[in-house]
């Protein structure tokens, strides 16, 4: 899955464990630029209670942490592409970054140097 992200008004959860710049963690990914964020080719972000992606921001709502689990379930109000929606999304801390989990789909994502 291409990883589509999500930008509307909320009051935003500070993220912070999740706080970082990342690419996705998949064969050919390498050649992502960690220096650009938000650019096709160039990283995605954690920061300030957003999750900001290729031309796609969302404002992360309402954390639930999850028991037993270094996981957060969020509201995402997203907007990207000339849309708007929500959706629920959890992110967890993984051995090399994060997972983003949304319904059926679940992006890895490695930590940039």
């Amino acid at each position: 899955m291409v990883f589509t992200l999500c930008l509307l008004a909320g009051t935003a959860a500070a993220a912070g464990p999740y706080d970082g710049i990342y690419r996705p963690d998949y064969p050919g990914a390498e050649s992502w630029d960690c220096r650009t964020v938000g650019m096709d080719g160039g990283a995605l972000a954690v920061r300030d209670g957003r999750l900001v992606g290729v031309e796609s921001n969302c404002a992360l709502t309402n954390p639930i942490s999850i028991r037993g689990m270094a996981a957060t379930l969020y509201d995402a109000e997203c907007s990207g592409e000339g849309e708007t929606y929500s959706r629920r999304m959890m992110l967890m801390t993984t051995q090399d970054g994060i997972a983003i989990i949304e319904d059926g789909f679940t992006d890895m994502l490695v930590r940039c140097p």
